[in-house]
């Protein structure tokens, strides 16, 4: 007979008679043999064998069903074993995260993710053969909201489930809460690429201060919820910063710089070339963070000191802006002053918006005879070129570089100059006589609006190749207060903000699309566009004053596709271009700065600071603020959006 003698781990053979049994230590049979003598060894514990005379095959419990939650250390599992186990095996393979010790069949481990209640076959093998043991786990899924959100207003946030990996069909039924009554009880759920998409939306009475906690989204197959499915719940914690106008500024965070991928430099007068103020890139508001705010002198000019002369642009990890009779390079690291550019000693000193390109600022100065496209470098403010033009007591955007020079608006009744990149004139191209413009520029043209027209000039010879009437234009304050925006081939669209003020503000301007196969305007909507529109893929964005609202129309036939209007009371126009990227819409009212989902359509993020909008090519966001938007001092504020 062979024994086993609990506790040992070497096999040893004790004979009782002619009955076969396993020790767990080794030792040979007859008599005086290594384990009786002395006293020193206990009884052993033995496992009976199978009638034919084989061990019997172990087995093992697992408490069951269990539910853990993603992102947090489960408790041991411990199985119950039956008999001699030497090896654990399971299938299919545990959530992400847990793992079966070989050994002891001990399940541990941190898991990752979600995933729906599933049965778990664990194969337990021994000397007498291998048997199976159920165990049936889930994770419930936890996901995270860090967000800024203006005060009185709602952020609803967006939160994509793995449907598949949550066992998640059909339709689905959401019922939120929470020991801090954030968030409202009713979920919206939508669907994308094949996922459940849960959109929370959080209360409009939270004070000033910053909320954490967790929210419990139940997950059913009905409006009830009295019926749960295979992932019974969600989890979110949240952190929501509620700020106010005014209210402490919530410190800054330098972080490094870094390159948000696929963003470009920021270098002019929305963005880029065309104008567009798009930037493909798509960016999470979980991670919107401030990053560094300064005082900067303020920049207002014009008939009705609308203009927007303090926008900034941004290349290298310097961000240029103009001041009074100067213009000046920030530290995007943390906004210091890097060099200060003076135009004091022209005659008749004045200043505009710069704009940038491989190392060189551009700046359309001075006034009247004194007036210069001047040409800086970026790294230290030294003058590469400074080339005359005239003016009259005017005001200009910053100027536009393309593939073949640098062009801007100038001229003593109101033109086009453009440049080489060493400032040899190419040509000057004359246009009705209007300030705060410039122009856009594509591969074949540029692309001047100065309200009564839309002219198109050859970029290197200044042919004029198009002039397309705008019969919705009146010319009252000799501004135009925006530019042309470049669409598909062949597409222009166009509005003169400044024309806002008209009619007192109930129908002051037009949208327009000129279609430059036809040399017609194709379509115009009447409203109070308030500044240059945005576009991206046959969408165009604008802001209209009257109604009050953002509104996305199509570039084919300017219908009205979807509008978000300011949440606030006290937002009452806006006071900013659009900024677009990919999955987002950034405006700026009289009050805040807000980001809207290009999907839900509704407020993703908000921050109570308003002007003129920039995003740099390390994922920066720019807040130029200045008098006209009600505040007594101008700053510029930096928010990391990555």
């Amino acid at each position: 007979m062979i024994g086993i003698e609990a506790g040992r781990g070497d096999v040893r053979t004790v004979c009782f008679g002619a009955v076969l049994w396993i020790a767990l230590s080794v030792t040979g049979c007859g008599g005086g043999g290594g384990g009786g003598g002395g006293g020193g060894d206990t009884a052993p514990v033995v496992a009976p064998s199978t009638p034919s005379g084989s061990p019997a095959a172990p087995t093992a419990v697992y408490a069951s069903p269990l539910l853990y939650v993603a992102k947090q250390t489960i408790p041991m599992l411990v199985p119950t074993v039956s008999g001699s186990a030497t090896s654990f095996s399971v299938s299919p393979p545990l959530p992400a995260g847990l793992s079966i010790d070989a050994r002891s069949g001990i399940v541990t481990g941190l898991p990752a993710a979600g995933v729906a209640a599933t049965d778990y076959t664990v194969s337990v093998t021994g000397p007498g053969g291998t048997t199976t043991a159920m165990l049936r786990l889930g994770v419930e899924p936890v996901l995270a909201v860090s967000r800024m959100a203006v005060v009185g207003t709602s952020v609803h946030p967006r939160l994509t489930l793995d449907s598949a990996a949550l066992g998640l069909a059909g339709t689905v039924h959401a019922v939120a809460s929470d020991s801090g009554g954030l968030f409202h009880a009713p979920v919206a759920v939508t669907t994308s690429g094949g996922n459940h998409v849960l959109e929370l939306a959080t209360l409009t009475a939270a004070a000033a201060g910053t909320r954490t906690g967790r929210a419990v989204v139940r997950l059913c197959r009905d409006v009830d919820c009295s019926t749960p499915l295979p992932t019974p719940r969600v989890l979110v914690d949240y952190r929501v910063r509620f700020l106010s106008a005014g209210g402490a500024w919530p410190g800054d965070h330098l972080t490094p710089l870094s390159a948000l991928a696929g963003a470009p430099d920021w270098t002019t007068h929305q963005g880029n070339a065309a104008h567009t103020g798009f930037v493909p890139v798509t960016v999470d508001p979980d991670r919107f963070d401030t990053r560094w705010r300064v005082t900067v002198p303020s920049m207002v000019g014009g008939f009705n000191g609308t203009s927007n002369l303090g926008t900034v642009t941004i290349e290298g990890g310097r961000v240029f802006r103009a001041a009074p009779d100067a213009v000046t390079a920030r530290s995007e690291h943390d906004g210091s002053m890097l060099w200060t550019y003076s135009f004091a000693g022209l005659p008749y000193p004045s200043s505009n918006p710069p704009a940038v390109s491989n190392g060189v600022v551009y700046v359309a100065a001075g006034q009247q005879s004194s007036t210069f496209l001047f040409a800086l470098d970026a790294a230290d403010g030294s003058v590469r070129f400074r080339s005359p033009m005239t003016s009259q007591w005017e005001n200009y955007l910053a100027p536009t570089v393309g593939p073949a020079g640098v062009y801007t608006n100038a001229g003593t009744y109101g033109g086009l100059y453009a440049f080489d990149f060493q400032g040899t004139p190419l040509y000057y191209g004359a246009t009705a006589q209007q300030s705060t413009w410039t122009p856009a520029v594509g591969a074949t043209g540029v692309y001047a609006y100065t309200g009564d027209a839309l002219r198109v000039f050859d970029p290197v010879t200044g042919v004029l190749k198009a002039s397309i009437t705008d019969p919705t234009f009146t010319n009252y304050i000799y501004q135009i207060g925006g530019s042309a925006v470049l669409g598909a081939s062949q597409s222009v669209f166009a509005a003169a903000p400044a024309n806002r003020v008209l009619n007192g503000g109930s129908i002051g301007n037009s949208l327009v699309h000129f279609n430059l196969r036809t040399n017609t305007v194709d379509w115009s909507i009447p409203g109070v566009y308030a500044a240059t529109p945005a576009y991206d893929s046959g969408v165009l964005y604008a802001v209209n004053n009257n109604p009050l609202r953002l509104e996305a129309r199509a570039e084919a036939n300017g219908a009205l596709l979807w509008t978000w209007t300011p949440p606030a009371a006290g937002d009452v126009e806006f006071a900013s271009e659009v900024l677009l990227t990919r999955n987002a819409v950034f405006v700026s009212t009289n009050q805040s700065t807000y980001a809207i989902d290009r999907v839900s359509r509704r407020t993703m993020w908000s921050y109570p600071a308003a002007g003129n909008l920039a995003l740099s090519r390390n994922g920066v966001l720019y807040i130029a603020t200045h008098p006209a938007f009600g505040v007594t001092d101008s700053t510029l504020t930096a928010i990391n959006l990555h």
